[in-house]
C-alpha cells in the first residue's frame, strides 16, 4: 500500500510524519509506504486551463497538475492511493468539499484520490489530545489545563492562535510580539507539530475531522490488507 500525501504547508508535513510513524506500528506486519509533498500555503482553486500550467508551490493552485502527475506515474500499480489534507481556514466545509470533488472530476482524477479537510486548521487535530499538549509543554502544563475548557473543538475560532494562548506564558500578546512575522509563526507551528504529534494518541483524539482521516486510511488499509 501507497499514500502520496499533498499538505498546504511545512508543519502539515511534520505532523503528518509523526501520524504515519504512529499509524504504522498499529499493524506494523502490514507494509505501507508513504511520500509526503508539502506547498508554501493553500492558494486558490484556479479556474481555466491557463491557470493549470503554472507553477506556484500553493497547493490549490497546483493541484491539477500534480494530481495527474501522480496518476500517470502510478496508473496501473494496485493500492496507491492520493490524500490531500489541507485547513478550510474560514471556507464552508461542504461547499469547499464539494468545489474539491469538481475539481479532481473534471481533470478525470480516476486513481484512488480524498480530500480530508482539517476544521479549522490542522492546529486543530494537535488541539483534539490535551494530554499531548500536556506532555509537549510541561512548562506550560497547568495553562494549558485551565485553558483548554473554553476552546471549542473544530470551531472557527482563529484556531492556531488558540493554541498559541496555551502554550505560551503571558498568552497571545506575549506570543505576537516575541513572533512577529510569518516566518516566526511558521516556525512555531512546524515546532508544535512535531512536538505535540510526537506525543498523540492516535484513536483517543477528540478532533472530528482528525477521525474523519483515519477512518479514510482506515478503510484503505483495510481493502488493501482483506481486513473487512
Amino acid at each position: 500500500m501507497r499514500i502520496e500525501f499533498l499538505v498546504e504547508d511545512s508543519s502539515g508535513k511534520k505532523l503528518l510524519d509523526e501520524i504515519m510513524k504512529k499509524y504504522i506500528q498499529e499493524m506494523p506486519l502490514f507494509p505501507i509506504e508513504y511520500s509526503i509533498l508539502s506547498y508554501k500555503g493553500i492558494g486558490g482553486l484556479v479556474k481555466g486551463a491557463d491557470g493549470r500550467n503554472v507553477k506556484t508551490q500553493q497547493l490549490l493552485n497546483d493541484l491539477p497538475k500534480r494530481m495527474k502527475a501522480i496518476q500517470a506515474k502510478y496508473w496501473g500499480v494496485p493500492a496507491v492511493s492520493i490524500v490531500i489534507v489541507l485547513d478550510n481556514d474560514t471556507r464552508d466545509m461542504i461547499r469547499f468539499q464539494e468545489d474539491l470533488e469538481k475539481l479532481a472530476k473534471r481533470e478525470e482524477i480516476l486513481i484512488d484520490h480524498v480530500f480530508c479537510i482539517a476544521v479549522e486548521e490542522m492546529e486543530a487535530w494537535l488541539l483534539g489530545d490535551r494530554n499531548a499538549l500536556r506532555a509537549a509543554y510541561t512548562n506550560v502544563a497547568d495553562r494549558i489545563s485551565s485553558k483548554y475548557s473554553s476552546y471549542k473543538q473544530d470551531s472557527i475560532c482563529g484556531t492556531w492562535e488558540c493554541l498559541a494562548d496555551m502554550l505560551t506564558k503571558g498568552g497571545i500578546a506575549k506570543f505576537r510580539k516575541k513572533n512577529p512575522t510569518a516566518f516566526d509563526v511558521g516556525r512555531c507551528k512546524s515546532e508544535w507539530a512535531e512536538k505535540i504529534g510526537r506525543e498523540m494518541e492516535l484513536r483517543k483524539n477528540v478532533s472530528p475531522s482528525f477521525q474523519k482521516f483515519l477512518y479514510e486510511l482506515d478503510k484503505r488499509r483495510d481493502i488493501c490488507f482483506g481486513l473487512k
